[in-house]
């Protein structure tokens, strides 16, 4: 089961560093007129890749520390509960006014800003996953 944890935990660290560094400011550049075509397309593809993803890294790391209650297995659904968050407290916010209106680079720029959170998140998982392979006496 660590190897599968560790494969979705990196598919997301890969997908959010992909997203915050290449696709969310790649969306300044898009034409206005042609925005809503590309945002539509964005989002109906990168879904099929990135909830599965969350939904298993939710399912494996719940039933983790559901058999398995410690420091680190915390801190880790503590960072995925903030992924969780920001995702559908921020990031789906802007995404629906972006997917209304259309072009806005105010929204496009709270979602550049507000992803680090995730951004974030996501890398601490991975770095705490590979602590605990490296240091399995850390998961007291």
């Amino acid at each position: 089961m660590e190897m599968i944890r560790l494969t979705i935990d990196f598919g997301l660290l890969i997908l959010i560093w992909l997203v915050q560094v290449i696709i969310y400011p790649t969306f300044r550049e898009v034409v206005p007129e042609k925005f809503q075509v590309y945002h539509r397309r964005y989002t109906g593809q990168i879904s099929w890749f990135v909830v599965p993803l969350m939904f298993g890294q939710l399912g494996l790391h719940g039933y983790e520390l559901y058999v398995n209650i410690n420091p680190m297995n915390l801190i880790i659904a503590v960072l995925i509960l903030i992924a969780w968050l920001v995702t559908f407290g921020l990031s789906v916010p802007c995404h629906s006014k972006l997917a209304k209106h259309g072009y806005d680079l105010a929204v496009i720029n709270r979602l550049v800003w507000t992803n680090w959170l995730r951004t974030i998140a996501w890398t601490g998982i991975v770095i705490l996953d590979i602590l605990l392979v490296d240091f399995p006496a850390l998961e007291v």
